[in-house]
């Protein structure tokens, strides 16, 4: 699954230019609102690597092959349930940087 690998490589992409431009950033706002942004493509990256793992064991049962499955599976939980909750912080800090942004310019 070459679209996965690159999804991969791509949110990891974005997840090193977020978190450059959280700490380049001096307001504190939008040092949250950027640290959200990294935190969904990390976790996007987490939970493609779970689907990943699994297509590439060709979902054959085995028992030698089900600690891997557990694994691939924890990946993709904590994966997307993180990068919910970060996206659920991003909606949360959007607003708030337009105050931020008005206030810092004053």
């Amino acid at each position: 699954m070459a679209i996965l690998v690159f999804l991969i490589i791509m949110s990891g992409v974005a997840y090193l230019y977020f978190k450059t431009k959280q700490i380049r950033t001096p307001r504190p706002v939008e040092k949250e609102w950027q640290a959200s942004r990294a935190g969904m493509a990390l976790g996007v990256g987490m939970g493609l690597v779970g689907i990943n793992t699994l297509f590439l064991f060709n979902f054959e049962l085995a028992s030698n092959l089900i600690f891997t499955y557990i694994v691939a599976l924890l990946f993709i939980i904590i994966g997307f349930s993180s990068a919910w909750i970060r996206y659920k912080a991003y909606k949360h800090y959007t607003p708030l940087l337009a105050e931020e942004e008005n206030n810092w310019n004053n």
